[in-house]
């Protein structure tokens, strides 16, 4: 995928709107407000990170893999602690946060249960891992149901090296990193008045993403369909997003 840092962040900025409401519920759950330090994994441009730093007076570190990523988010949110990193073996010590979440992560991660693991490690005993957001891009309904859009993205997803049905999975992944786990489904609402104001952005980001498994042709049949079915007051997009909150035993070893 050939996006600009700047254009992977209005992504991320736009992913994180859709699931606002949720997080400020994990948030709670999870012991956000309380958390003397905070460990944001894969967290790209920031885009949840900033508003970590908003809701907590503690520490905030923010880990990506990507250079450009941290250089970017260090730019516009100053009161973190930026860090280039590897979610597989992150550079931290062992029981050093309270809490530590991520957004998106676990579906490009290339082992997802290692991530897990080290994100169980660096927290605290009686602290607490999240995971936000991971979607499953095996669920994904689209109607009419002649825009197949679902089958695209998943095909797209595992030529980029990523775990396209991660969702499905995070509750398994945090059990059996020895966390006490709880998870969910994210519910959608279909407002037409944000799909329109979206509309361009989101296909944009489809034409861009989706190129190197369709041509042209056949996604611009599938944005001018969406656009009449927009229109008609017939559009329905459903992609599952699963979360997962875990509690590291106080007696862990």
């Amino acid at each position: 995928m050939s996006l600009t840092v700047e254009q992977w962040h209005q992504q991320f900025l736009r992913q994180a709107r859709w699931t606002q409401g949720i997080r400020s519920h994990l948030y709670r759950q999870a012991g956000l407000l309380g958390a003397r330090t905070v460990l944001d994994v894969g967290c790209g441009t920031g885009a949840v990170t900033a508003e970590l730093s908003q809701r907590t007076g503690g520490r905030v570190v923010g880990l990506d893999l990507d250079p450009a990523m941290i250089d970017f988010a260090a730019g516009w949110v100053p009161d973190v602690e930026w860090i280039v990193g590897d979610a597989h073996s992150l550079p931290l010590g062992d029981g050093s946060f309270d809490l530590v979440l991520c957004s998106f992560l676990l579906l490009w991660v290339a082992k997802p249960e290692v991530a897990v693991r080290e994100m169980s490690r660096v927290v605290r005993k009686g602290g607490a891992v999240l995971a936000t957001t991971e979607p499953d891009y095996g669920g994904r309904i689209d109607y009419p149901e002649e825009i197949r859009m679902g089958p695209l993205m998943e095909e797209s997803l595992r030529r980029d090296g990523a775990v396209p049905r991660i969702g499905r999975r995070v509750k398994a992944l945090f059990s059996s990193a020895g966390l006490e786990a709880q998870s969910g489904i994210i519910g959608s609402m279909w407002d037409d008045r944000q799909l329109r104001e979206e509309f361009d952005a989101e296909w944009g980001f489809i034409f861009q993403t989706l190129s190197n498994v369709a041509s042209e042709t056949q996604l611009e049949s599938y944005h001018d369909k969406a656009w009449r079915a927009l229109q008609r007051g017939e559009r329905l997009v459903f992609m599952p997003h699963f979360w997962a909150l875990g509690k590291k035993p106080a007696a862990s070893p």
